[in-house]
């Protein structure tokens, strides 16, 4: 009972981390296809909303896949692929925090926003596009994590 809770909970945060990820793909896509015309904010706008999806989906993936590790004695970096998976979680909830401030800056430039302001639409885009340059290697390592997952490379 307690594994298949602690692994919905974990299967579920891993599809809403990489699907609101492929979102912001999406988003970010449309961001630059309106670049300079009025929409280019609301989208702006639109990314900061969901971004934080993202990010408590991945904690929450990484503290359901502690959660299982511990209460099921797999044991940390025992297992190839599960060692794997770990090492790639761990990266990635420590780049998390190393670029927490970043984040914040992300959003409080995405909150200055202000519509026909050329300044502060410059500002947020340049903190997404800083942002973005670290995010994406977190999407690619979550992506390798489910390809770890399925395939149990031994």
């Amino acid at each position: 009972m307690l594994r298949s809770l602690l692994l919905s909970i974990h299967l579920l945060a891993v599809i809403v981390w990489l699907g609101f990820g492929c979102y912001e793909i999406l988003v970010l896509r449309e961001i630059g296809r309106a670049r300079d015309r009025p929409e280019e904010a609301a989208l702006i706008r639109l990314y900061g909303r969901y971004a934080g999806i993202v990010a408590v989906a991945t904690l929450i993936v990484a503290a359901a896949g502690v959660a299982m590790t511990v209460a099921f004695g797999w044991g940390f970096f025992t297992v190839r692929w599960l060692a794997l998976k770990q090492a790639i979680m761990a990266a990635i909830v420590l780049a998390m925090i190393a670029l927490t401030p970043l984040f914040r800056r992300t959003y409080a430039a995405i909150a200055a926003l202000r519509d026909g302001d050329a300044a502060t639409l410059a500002a947020a885009r340049e903190a997404i596009r800083r942002v973005e340059r670290h995010v994406i290697l977190m999407r690619v390592g979550g992506v390798l994590a489910v390809l770890l997952a399925v395939w149990r490379p031994t």
